[in-house]
């Protein structure tokens, strides 16, 4: 289970105080990885904002950070320019406060530049001792191809939920690799209220005395021995929850239904 940090720190975000304790009490209940990225603020002036909290809350080894999109006003810019990846290493290691970062993973992939000058921008910096491991967010399995043609690649983030499916064979790619594969928006994102309304879930996780969130999660770690879930919490309670699904163990006929109630033929269901 990762903790997700992103909604400390963009609109709608709690106080610094409940932000720092939602992140500590994560790792108190058996969370190692906090997922951040340098963009996770209110906007280009407040970029870093996200990686400075977890730094202020003492735990900035465990953190793994991306860099790759930047604000420009209301708009989420991909920019993986090795000029501009250079200057937000750099930028990440002083809001983290640290000489080495543990995970950098490229943000996303930009259009206007070829993955490989992206990567090849995360392994010089590697080289001069301020990225220990790369990884790559929102890529195909083709773009993951090309990516470990630069370097060894240690995790892909991209988004899988009972709403969006991964690529069909990606999963199995990287369990084969060992390659991990971090699950994000694990609950759907905007969608995740429609899961406590899941009859299906409903039934599943009053079975288990758990909730439907809790449930999701369990049933997320279970599709994959190398999957990992980077689950959002704003409140430490909500922290908790999710570290709870991590213990939780479904039966494998449960794990087959939910893949095939949500995941039929590689596609999501929409619901």
């Amino acid at each position: 289970m990762v903790l997700g940090a992103m909604n400390l720190s963009i609109e709608g975000r709690p106080s610094r105080a409940q932000a720092i304790a939602t992140i500590q009490t994560a790792l108190e209940a058996g969370v190692t990885m906090i997922d951040t990225a340098d963009v996770y603020g209110l906007g280009a002036a407040d970029a870093g904002h996200n990686e400075r909290l977890i730094a202020e809350a003492g735990v900035a080894a465990s953190a793994a950070t991306k860099v790759g999109v930047r604000r420009e006003g209301e708009a989420w810019v991909h920019d993986g320019s090795p000029a501009y990846l250079r200057r937000a290493i750099d930028a990440s290691l002083r809001a983290l406060g640290v000489e080495t970062i543990e995970l950098l993973i490229l943000h996303a992939v930009d259009a206007r530049v070829p993955i490989e000058d992206s990567v090849g921008a995360i392994v010089d910096a590697r080289s001069q001792g301020k990225v220990r491991q790369i990884g790559v967010s929102n890529v195909t399995a083709a773009e993951l191809a090309r990516a470990r043609a630069v370097a060894p690649i240690a995790c892909v983030q991209n988004e899988a939920s009972p709403f969006v499916a991964p690529e069909p064979g990606l999963l199995e790619l990287c369990a084969r690799e060992r390659i991990a594969f971090l699950a994000y928006a694990p609950t759907g994102g905007w969608r995740a209220g429609r899961l406590a309304h899941e009859p299906w879930l409903q039934r599943l996780a009053a079975r288990y005395g758990r909730t439907c969130f809790e449930v999701t999660l369990a049933a997320l770690l279970a599709c994959s021995p190398g999957l990992l879930v980077v689950s959002g919490a704003s409140r430490p309670e909500n922290a908790r929850s999710s570290a709870r699904a991590a213990g939780l163990a479904l039966e494998p006929e449960d794990v087959e239904a939910f893949r095939a109630r949500f995941w039929a033929d590689g596609r999501a269901s929409e619901r």
